[in-house]
């Protein structure tokens, strides 16, 4: 059985489960404490994702997705513009998301009042995480913005959405034509970490044509944790 070391906010973990969840690997998820990453100390690591299967250990979400894709999911192997895409979506499109779903605390603590539900934390430990988390994101990601040149997110976002659907869709169902590729993946699994709230609502209340990409895979993509 394979485990996966998470935080349920993280959209490079979600990249992994968009991967797991389609291809119907069957995994275990532990959920990592942000503020002391206890449940990976026996690893002596500190960032999530982390996938260990038996004694492998894989870290950084495009490793393990590639790990995942070798040794599991064999998808079809995409062209050249699949890796270029893979490498957007970590250098670019995931650097759009912070300064939304975190703008300010109180948009911070919508965020993590959503994506902590599933977590499994109890009612005081959850309060706990999102109160630290809202606090920290609310500052992290704006700094973050600024060093980046990040003025306007909501308006990079859409023209991010433009360019995916126009260069990395072409009028297809996925950059992978008839089936998601790698590609389709990533960029689904980092707007995934988002799913109902302010990012990936605005993206396809922007874009009708990725707002039915999205849906398809979403469908496409039902848990496989155990």
């Amino acid at each position: 059985m394979l485990t996966l070391y998470q935080f349920e906010s993280c959209p490079f973990c979600w990249k992994v489960k968009a991967l797991l969840h389609y291809a119907k690997i069957p995994y275990t998820a532990v959920e990592v404490n942000p503020m002391n990453q206890k449940e990976l100390a026996h690893l002596n690591l500190k960032k999530v994702p982390v996938l260990a299967d038996s004694d492998q250990i894989v870290t950084e979400s495009s490793a393990i997705m590639d790990y995942l894709d070798t040794n599991y999911a064999h998808l079809p192997a995409g062209d050249e513009s699949t890796a270029v895409w893979r490498g957007w979506v970590d250098d670019t499109l995931v650097h759009f998301l912070p300064p939304i779903v975190h703008k300010d605390f109180a948009t911070s603590w919508q965020t993590f009042g959503q994506v902590l539900k599933p977590s499994g934390y109890g009612a005081i430990k959850r309060s706990l995480v999102r109160f630290a988390g809202a606090m920290a994101m609310s500052r992290v990601a704006q700094k973050k913005a600024r060093e980046r040149g990040i003025s306007d997110a909501p308006a990079a976002l859409k023209a991010a959405v433009d360019r995916w659907v126009q260069e990395g869709l072409m009028g297809r169902s996925f950059h992978g034509g008839e089936q998601p590729d790698l590609a389709d993946l990533s960029v689904f699994g980092i707007l995934r970490s988002t799913d109902g709230l302010s990012a990936v609502l605005l993206a396809c209340e922007h874009s009708p044509a990725f707002a039915a990409w999205y849906a398809q895979l979403k469908s496409m993509t039902a848990s496989t944790a155990v």
